[in-house]
Parts: structure tokens; C-alpha cells; sequence
């Protein structure tokens, strides 16, 4: 990570059973993929799963919306490599933007977004984030300079 640029980057293996008979990493996978990440990077802050509501409110939500631009096949098994960052922080949502790439980060396989909302668990409704799940995730935010 950098400050220009913060993100947490992640490497994935791809199986022989994600392919499809192409041998092309099935559409449907780069999500498991991106979710692989995204846990990989809550628990590299020390984030984990709790039981009980009251060790971690914000583990309760929902995915919103989850939006891939598919770039280039990705053939055969291998590693993928997935850039992660945090695009925006609401009261109750945060997008996750990411990028799909080779090892080297020249070829790009997928970008996209994925929003989730926090859900209070026994109402279901949207739930405000705390400040600890604010102050985590602002390491991720990406804010670019304006350039004139």
C-alpha cells in the first residue's frame, strides 16, 4: 500500500474445477475469487467472525450489488492476482472496487465493484457501520489528487 494509491493485494490460485470446457476460468468464479480476497484483507487487520453480535455488529450484511467487467480470458489453472481498494464508505454501505490481473499486473482478466449494506441482524434493516469498521476500512479508501 501506498498513499496514493492504498490497496491490499491478494494472490489466488485457480483449479482445474473453475474451468469451463474452454479451459477459461468460468465467468462465475472471479466472484468467489474477489470474496476470497476481501476476507483475506479482513483478516490480515485482525478482523474475524464472531458468534455473538455484540464481538463484531459489523460482520451483518448484505451484498447490495456486485458488478464485473470481464476483460480477457483467464486459461488454465495458475495464480490471479486481485487488487483490492475501497471506493466509498456511506452510513451503511462500502464499495469495493477490484481488478482482476496476471501476477505482473500487465493483463488485465476483470475489474468491477462490490457494494454491500450493513444489516441489523434481527430487524434486517440497513444498520449505520461503527467507528472501528470506519476506521479499517478508511486505510483502503483511494483518493486521488486532482490534477489541473
Amino acid at each position: 500500500m501506498d498513499e496514493i494509491n492504498p490497496k491490499f493485494t491478494y494472490v489466488s490460485p485457480i483449479h482445474f474445477d473453475e474451468l469451463d470446457p474452454m479451459q477459461m476460468l468460468h465467468n462465475s468464479r472471479f466472484a468467489a475469487h474477489v470474496e476470497r480476497a476481501i476476507t483475506a484483507w479482513y483478516e490480515s487487520i485482525g478482523g474475524k467472525w464472531e458468534l455473538r453480535v455484540e464481538d463484531n455488529p459489523d460482520q451483518f450484511h448484505v451484498v447490495r450489488d456486485l458488478h464485473i467487467e470481464y476483460l480477457a480470458p483467464f486459461i488454465g489453472t495458475g495464480t490471479m492476482r486481485i487488487d483490492l481498494w475501497v471506493d466509498k464508505i456511506g452510513t451503511t454501505s462500502c464499495v469495493y472496487a477490484f481488478s482482476c490481473s496476471s501476477l505482473d499486473g500487465n493483463t488485465a482478466y476483470a475489474r468491477g465493484e462490490r457494494t454491500i449494506v450493513k444489516v441489523d441482524p434481527r430487524s434486517l434493516r440497513p444498520s449505520p457501520w461503527t467507528e472501528p469498521f470506519r476506521e479499517r476500512h478508511s486505510t483502503l479508501v483511494k483518493s486521488l489528487p486532482a490534477y489541473a
